[in-house]
């Protein structure tokens, strides 16, 4: 398996590192960058499973949450905020070794509240849907 730094973008992507953060530590993330879907997504590699060999659902978790912010500043702009709920249900194992991505939509967006749900697949197959909030700080 290639190393996330040797591994190339899937094409539509770009790789966006933040290696002092969270998500710096739990990635690295790609973003999609072309077309009117958002996109954030991960190849899954060893480090992000969980002892029965699948990806660990905190890792899509994370997946989702950053897609919640991913989601609103594509059409919102980038805005300061955090998220306030992140509600979840897991489909089916995300398998190591995949791209795994997470997209959806704003349901709605507020002056200080947005509300998004979205879906995280594997293959193209449904593994986590999820809805949450975010508050502008």
């Amino acid at each position: 398996m290639n190393s996330p730094s040797s591994r190339p973008a899937p094409p539509g992507w770009v790789l966006k590192s933040y290696p002092q953060t969270f998500s710096g530590r739990a990635g690295p993330f790609y973003f999609r960058e072309e077309g009117p879907i958002p996109g954030v997504g991960f190849f899954s590699e060893p480090h992000h499973g969980n002892l029965g060999g699948i990806v660990h659902g905190g890792m899509l978790m994370t997946l989702a949450d950053m897609a919640l912010f991913d989601i609103c500043f594509r059409r919102e702009g980038a805005f300061s905020a955090v998220t306030v709920s992140l509600n979840s249900e897991f489909l089916r194992p995300a398998p190591i070794g995949d791209f795994i991505e997470a997209s959806g939509e704003i349901m709605k967006a507020g002056k200080a509240m947005s509300f998004v749900r979205g879906v995280v697949t594997a293959n193209e197959r449904p593994v986590l849907n999820f809805s949450g909030s975010l508050m502008r700080i």
